[in-house]
């Protein structure tokens, strides 16, 4: 993909941040696009999307890199470490409940509703004219096709059992 296609759509999703894109801005990218590149004016919006996921990529790649983060160490860690790495395991807390929540949960554990079976509505199948007459169509091709067949092969058992008879 073009560098300039990239740039342009990671400027476009900047502006848009976290927003869902949706069709219009879909159209909105491939117009700037457009009005850059001079090429891709009725680009389908699955290559806008394929533009906007290698943007998002090169977006994530380029915010990695300035992290910096230190490298890890291929050495067990000492035995301070994992003490406190356990530690903070043992000392989560499960975030509080609300109350509404807490009550609908304890009010339909307390409902011993029995389960119902229910009946599905069997689809009507309506077979109209045409397509009917479709299927008589594609079935006389068939049988014409099958008769030639076999009279090729009638003439092929000829030919062979006269050519047996000439040696």
């Amino acid at each position: 993909m073009e560098e300039k296609i990239l740039k342009i759509v990671i400027a476009r999703l900047r502006k848009y941040g976290s927003e869902p894109i949706n069709t219009e801005k879909l159209a909105e990218i491939r117009s700037d696009v457009f009005k850059a590149t001079k090429t891709n004016k009725f680009a389908s919006f699955s290559n806008v999307k394929k533009w906007v996921k290698a943007a998002r990529n090169e977006m994530r790649k380029s915010v990695k890199p300035s992290k910096a983060a230190p490298a890890p160490s291929k050495k067990a860690p000492h035995k301070a470490e994992r003490v406190s790495s356990k530690s903070s395991i043992d000392d989560f807390v499960a975030p509080p409940v609300s109350r509404k929540i807490e009550d609908s949960v304890n009010l339909i554990k307390g409902e011993a509703v029995p389960l119902q079976e229910v009946s599905l509505i069997k689809p009507t199948i309506v077979f109209d004219k045409v397509y009917l007459q479709s299927i008589k169509f594609e079935i006389a091709g068939i049988r014409q096709t099958m008769e030639r067949v076999s009279r090729q092969l009638d003439r092929l058992e000829k030919a062979l059992s006269s050519h047996g008879k000439d040696e």
